[in-house]
């Protein structure tokens, strides 16, 4: 191999090593710093060959209000919550971010028509995907960064949080 070639075959390794370590950085200020809130969810079960159990859940505030049902795929809403009782609601949606004191979430238009937070999938350990299946009631606990992303701190199934092994 050349020196040029090595160069960059290092330069490439790097830049991704760099961009996977800024990945998890900003999962983890969202996790460590953000605000913390619960959304209410209606879980699907499914299971995949190459990654495990897993649950995809789907929040009650992913339903786009007719206002903007014809937005294009891929575009930017943001959801601006309020609490109502235990957990989060939408009180109003809009394209443009909110303002700072709002609590919001940032979502994008799926193919379905729906609200995608970036929080749909819930890995769970091998075996343990019909708990949240069966359970009458589950909720999301999750952290919300200044942009409005989301990451999910803990599942609350049946109003205890998510334990696979039952105890």
């Amino acid at each position: 191999m050349t020196r040029v070639a090595s160069i960059l075959f290092f330069a490439v390794v790097a830049a991704q090593v760099v961009g996977l370590v800024a990945f998890a950085g900003v999962r983890e200020v969202a996790l460590t710093e953000g605000r913390e809130i619960i959304l209410q969810t209606a879980p699907v079960d499914p299971r995949s060959l190459f990654q495990g159990d897993y649950a995809i859940l789907d929040y009650e505030i992913a339903q786009v209000p007719p206002w903007l049902s014809g937005q294009p795929a891929g575009a930017n809403v943001y959801v601006i919550l309020a609490e109502c009782g235990d957990v989060w609601c939408a009180s109003r949606h809009t394209r443009s971010k909110p303002e700072s004191s709002d609590v919001y979430i940032r979502g994008v238009i799926n193919a379905d028509g729906r609200l995608d937070f970036g929080i749909g999938t819930y890995f769970v350990p091998e075996g343990t995907g019909h708990i949240i299946e069966r359970a009458q009631d589950v909720k999301v606990i999750v952290s919300l960064d200044d942009r409005g992303q989301a990451v999910i701190k803990s599942v609350l199934v049946d109003g205890f949080p998510f334990n696979p092994d039952g105890n």
